[in-house]
């Protein structure tokens, strides 16, 4: 539990925890657990995460899921899903297996505008989407340690285009009510829209308010009620999707002039200056950091993995 970074992990009763778990890291930096074993608790929240979001199956017994609001009974029909840093707890039964799945910020490239929005909830796995998503994860922990890591790339990234496509669509259907609310899902449906076009460096609001069907001035007011204006909240966005790739493994033989470019910047100098100004570190620096702290961060789990070994070696 301690390789996954998952919090207090402890028996109901207090009695010693045995079981198996098989876990298996992508290129991406996702990290796939199957676990089995007797009653146990996952309680809390583990900070030393990194930012995310997580995914859980159940694949045999029973299991309780409660976190911020949402308290449900798992079944095998259903996807757990969360961000990871918030409370969270799971309850499962005597001999229960679990499939978990942590996929880390980098790899979802600034898909979702906003990660932490989606704190924790269910995914039907039963229709559409969800059934192809939940079916994938399925083989998945059947496949998990037999499947080399080479075979794993068009794997995370149908997973990631799956999970992110079923994530916006909850969160179109999530509205504050009203009015209000009705202006806030409008805004967000425009702004995916505007994810598929913030490769274009021509892109203007009239230009965008077109694409979305409707008059620039309904546009700019959208965004000033939500505290923004077009102009600021496209160059955001772009700079977010290139502070993604510019520490993403997919993209490591790229120039920070290519990442620039394909998101919309014409100018690799205005492109930094405006990096810096966001972010407080040249592209250069970020991407040099970035890299530094994965290595380190894979040294680090190598090195608990170890321990766990070590540990499960002397208790045979």
């Amino acid at each position: 539990m301690r390789r996954l970074r998952l919090p207090f992990v402890s028996d109901p009763e207090g009695q010693p925890i045995d079981g198996r778990m098989t876990i298996q890291s992508s290129a991406l930096g996702l990290q796939f657990a199957r676990i089995e074993s007797g009653r146990q608790v996952i309680d809390g929240r583990e900070l030393e995460q990194g930012a995310g979001i997580w995914l859980l199956v159940l694949l045999k017994g029973n299991a309780r899921f409660s976190s911020d609001g949402v308290a449900v009974d798992v079944t095998q029909n259903m996807i757990v899903y969360g961000a990871t840093r918030h409370d969270s707890r799971l309850e499962v039964s005597e001999d229960n297996a679990i499939l978990f799945v942590r996929i880390p910020d980098v790899a979802l490239g600034g898909r979702l505008i906003a990660p932490t929005h989606y704190k924790s909830g269910t995914i039907d796995g039963s229709v559409g989407v969800g059934r192809m998503l939940l079916g994938m994860l399925l083989v998945m922990a059947d496949e998990l340690g037999d499947i080399s890591t080479q075979d794993l790339p068009p794997v995370e990234l149908a997973l990631i285009e799956l999970l992110t496509s079923k994530l916006l669509e909850i969160a179109d259907t999530r509205s504050l009510g009203g009015a209000q609310g009705a202006r806030a899902a409008h805004l967000h449906r425009i702004q995916q829209t505007l994810e598929t076009l913030l490769w274009d460096p021509d892109l203007t609001i009239v230009k965008a308010a077109d694409e979305v069907g409707v008059s620039p001035r309904y546009l700019q007011r959208l965004f000033a009620a939500d505290g923004h204006n077009f102009s600021g909240y496209l160059k955001k966005r772009r700079l977010e999707r290139c502070h993604a790739d510019l520490i993403s493994p997919l993209h490591a033989q790229e120039s920070i002039s290519e990442v620039a470019f394909r998101w919309g910047f014409s100018s690799s100098a205005h492109f930094s200056r405006s990096f810096r100004e966001q972010f407080g570190l040249s592209p250069r620096e970020h991407r040099r950091t970035g890299l530094a702290n994965r290595a380190q961060d894979e040294a680090e789990v190598n090195k608990l993995w170890g321990e766990y070994q070590e540990f499960a070696q002397g208790r045979a």
